[in-house]
């Protein structure tokens, strides 16, 4: 999922963007929403013409440019310098930790789309997180949610925190990196999301351990479904502009349904030909079919448990020394109540009346 630069993000996400502005009525509402990756949800709303339906416009933000970094929207949020934002919902987490309180109003994905496999040359000593000790883990960065629920599943088992060594931590070649670790015997577990996992499924030399990639399946994993990309929102803006959050939210419940009732190449074929630009299609569209377990199906509202859950594995960790890692482990946890992190008015409104 996360394969691409903040400005290649951007520099699509105008694209994808550009049919809803050319083709909404006079007086379409105006959104500035900072976008992480290039998601199907916002592309199939423009194409579809759900947000033309609604008079809505999206600009898309240049997040870096406007704060840094990618991962610091709250605070834009909340001064009113963008107005949503679509990216994963701990994000809500962090803003509350630092005084900077955002809520999700929608959901995407309940899932967070990972794998954790364990190479096969050790699967008869590893049979669970409880036989982490020790091994060498590929997690990713040690801020990232593959890290943190890794670290998360092991201290659940009763395992010290950090009881294992994260290796092949770069992102650049990681795939490669990790391939060629398993032939030499240079890493016993692995965290990853597609088509990482794929890859490395393909390569017969790993088995699958823990299966997040749906609400069910992660549920029985964690306890309850994690909730990965969302709608993220001032509650400043939401109360001074409730119609046009409707209206917002209303086009990506249909934009969502689509999704639910379409096979992948069905998908694909309503997309914009620009979204595959200087794209392998078929990777493309293999990549669209194999995450759709990851989005929420018929109900993209936020149940308590979950956001709990996600609150919980968020706040216990200490992520790592990075100055995003620390960003994220720092600030007043006792600012974090699940209750305060959604609301779910706009979504429910537009599930009970959008027939």
């Amino acid at each position: 999922m996360k394969r691409r630069t903040a400005i290649g993000c951007i520099a699509a996400a105008t694209l994808l963007l550009a049919a809803a502005a050319a083709g909404a009525a006079g007086k379409a509402a105006t959104i500035r929403m900072s976008i992480d990756e290039d998601p199907i949800v916002l592309r199939l709303a423009s194409s579809l013409g759900y947000l033309e339906r609604e008079g809505i416009e999206i600009v898309p933000v240049d997040l870096e440019k406007l704060a840094g970094e990618d991962y610091l929207m709250q605070e834009p949020l909340v001064k009113g310098k963008i107005d949503a934002s679509y990216h994963w919902f701990n994000h809500a987490i962090f803003g509350a930790r630092h005084g900077f309180p955002i809520q999700a109003v929608m959901l995407f994905n309940d899932a967070p789309g990972m794998t954790v496999m364990v190479a096969n040359r050790v699967k008869d000593q590893v049979r669970g997180v409880a036989d982490f000790r020790g091994r060498r883990v590929a997690e990713g960065a040690g801020y990232g949610t593959k890290s943190v629920i890794t670290n998360y599943l092991a201290v659940k088992a009763g395992l010290p925190s950090h009881s294992y060594t994260p290796v092949m931590l770069g992102k650049e070649g990681r795939q490669e990196a990790v391939i060629q670790g398993l032939k030499e015997g240079a890493v016993d577990v692995m965290t990853f999301q597609e088509p990482v996992t794929s890859a490395l499924i393909g390569t017969r030399m790993v088995s699958v351990l823990y299966d997040l990639n749906s609400a069910r399946s992660t549920a029985r994993v964690l306890g309850a479904p994690f909730y990965a990309q969302t709608l993220l929102m001032s509650p400043k803006y939401v109360a001074a502009h409730p119609d046009i959050v409707q209206h917002l939210v209303n086009a990506l419940v249909r934009a969502m349904r689509f999704i639910n009732s379409h096979s992948a190449d069905e998908i694909a074929a309503k997309l914009p030909r620009e979204y595959f630009a200087g794209k392998d299609r078929d990777a493309e569209v293999k990549l669209i079919r194999d995450t759709l377990p990851t989005f929420a199906k018929g109900d993209y509202s936020f149940s308590p448990a979950a956001v709990k859950l996600v609150a919980e594995i968020n706040v216990s960790s200490d992520f790592d020394q990075s100055v995003e890692g620390q960003w994220r482990a720092t600030g007043d946890k006792s600012r974090v109540h699940p209750e305060t992190l959604y609301d779910n008015r706009f979504v429910k409104k537009a599930m009970k009346e959008i027939r």
